[in-house]
């Protein structure tokens, strides 16, 4: 009897070595890169990852554990698009104009300037419930192999320099303006008369502050948590852009989750965008009178002057979209954000 007890007390150990050998193995580790400050309070991105990793560790009972890399510590955006694909990193936040200049030129449709009346259209627009953005995710997805988790609108863009107060597309002619490695981008400035020179997000600071350009073109989040606002002197409240924000996660790792920690990232994901919308308004919301507070002159077009800036960029860009991704993808794409416009008027109506 001793021995028989003996060996089912060995089974047992042993048997329990084994589950927790199980359980060590069922632990993931996602290592999230972006660009932006650390600060949950100082920006959305990091607000975003705050929730994030909080949701994903609370919601996955800590098999996953979240790392985040702030301040380009891992890669920049460019960087990042790759080392997401090879698995060198789990995710990353980006713009969506980076992945779409590296690897997915469809995304560039989202940067067609002054698309966008409001954040809500914006935010309805990126969901990627909805039909026209799942049906581009899940293509970018087939094409890649990267996973767009979520396309979140970053903010409204505003143009800053330290050569001169910028009222008309005139006032942009022979300024050297920075953008990002996004075409649409480049094409935009091209449109108003500037001369687009793409610096890395990193080295932006130093470059103002060397001169190497007359300025750049950022939400008011950006100019404020960057400090831009010391080394320019000038900022026009166009809103030329509201470029999206991604999330964009390795699809063998993805995979490689049980079912319910897929669940659990994929909530913990909804809760995080909550955050960032929210606060991203916010942030729009008081960066007038906090960029002025920090002493730059701004200076907010009239309708018959944001009507110049429309008429010289929207047709110029159209017509590169269109040689590029096609008349009807184009089409597509403006018939989609009518629709998310007229859901929004149908609502509002209704409250009538």
């Amino acid at each position: 009897m001793k021995k028989i007890l003996f060996a089912i007390l060995s089974i047992l150990i042993i048997g329990s070595a084994f589950i927790g050998v199980v359980t060590a193995q069922e632990e993931y580790l996602m290592k999230y890169s972006h660009v932006d400050i650390a600060d949950p309070f100082a920006g959305t991105t990091g607000a975003y990852c705050a929730v994030l990793k909080s949701e994903v560790e609370r919601l996955s009972g800590g098999r996953i554990k979240v790392e985040i890399y702030p301040n380009g510590q891992l890669a920049d955006e460019g960087s990042s698009c790759e080392q997401v694909r090879q698995g060198t990193i789990e995710a990353a936040n980006i713009s969506s104009g980076t992945l779409a200049s590296v690897y997915f030129e469809k995304l560039g449709i989202f940067d067609m300037p002054f698309t966008f009346s409001s954040r809500e259209v914006s935010r309805r627009l990126l969901d990627i419930n909805n039909p026209f953005t799942r049906k581009l995710v899940e293509e970018c997805l087939e094409k890649t192999g990267i996973r767009i988790l979520n396309l979140v609108p970053f903010g409204f863009r505003h143009l800053t320099n330290n050569v001169r107060p910028i009222r008309t597309p005139d006032d942009m002619k022979g300024l050297k303006i920075r953008t990002m490695q996004i075409v649409p981008h480049m094409k935009l400035m091209e449109s108003l008369g500037a001369t687009p020179t793409p610096i890395p997000f990193l080295e932006l600071y130093t470059s103002l502050q060397l001169k190497v350009v007359d300025g750049q073109e950022n939400p008011f989040s950006n100019i404020i948590s960057q400090k831009f606002y010391q080394v320019q002197k000038y900022c026009t409240q166009t809103g030329h852009l509201l470029d999206s924000g991604a999330t964009i996660i390795n699809e063998k790792w993805f995979q490689s989750l049980p079912d319910d920690l897929k669940v659990a990232l994929i909530e913990a994901d909804r809760v995080a965008q909550a955050t960032y919308n929210g606060y991203g308004a916010l942030l729009d919301a008081t960066g007038l009178e906090k960029v002025i507070s920090l002493g730059m002159e701004v200076y907010s077009p009239t309708p018959e002057e944001m009507a110049m800036f429309r008429e010289k960029a929207v047709p110029y860009v159209r017509k590169w979209m269109e040689e590029k991704l096609g008349k009807d993808f184009v089409a597509e794409y403006l018939a989609a954000v009518k629709a998310v416009e007229d859901e929004i008027k149908a609502e509002m109506e209704s409250l009538k």
